[in-house]
């Protein structure tokens, strides 16, 4: 025995609270159809400090970023309008029949990138234990 304590296992992660969350849009997202029946959302980043002028002239850099979702993704993403997540597995899982938690994983993994890269905001409320904040 090396006398080391065991590892304290974390807690699991209840998921329920996460389905009460209701993803938006960014405003300020463009979007255009794909050939492939997906859509390419491009989102205006915020300059850098650094990149402010005169620096921007002397080093380029995209000013917007893109992203490319299938025909899938687009169906999850013209759902994201205000209501719920569990709505949104619940249309998903029905469109393609899929059980609801095989649903949920595919749909809160593509909703979490799409938060991660500024294309969607969440709404919490009093059901998801927040007080109407929003998270990004």
């Amino acid at each position: 025995m090396s006398g080391r304590a065991p590892a304290a296992i974390p807690p699991r992660a209840d998921w329920r609270p996460m389905l009460a969350a209701r993803p938006y849009r960014n405003v300020a997202a463009e979007t255009e159809p794909t050939a492939d029946g997906g859509v390419r959302i491009a989102i205006r980043k915020a300059d850098a400090r650094w990149r402010r002028r005169p620096w921007k002239w002397f080093v380029p850099g995209r000013d917007r970023r893109r992203i490319t979702l299938d025909r899938l993704g687009r169906e999850l993403w013209e759902l994201c309008d205000g209501r719920a997540v569990e709505d949104i597995v619940e249309e998903l899982a029905r469109r393609h029949r899929l059980s609801f938690h095989e649903a949920r994983v595919s749909a809160t993994a593509l909703l979490r990138e799409l938060i991660r890269r500024g294309a969607l905001a969440i709404a919490l409320t009093a059901d998801t234990g927040g007080d109407q904040k929003t998270a990004r």
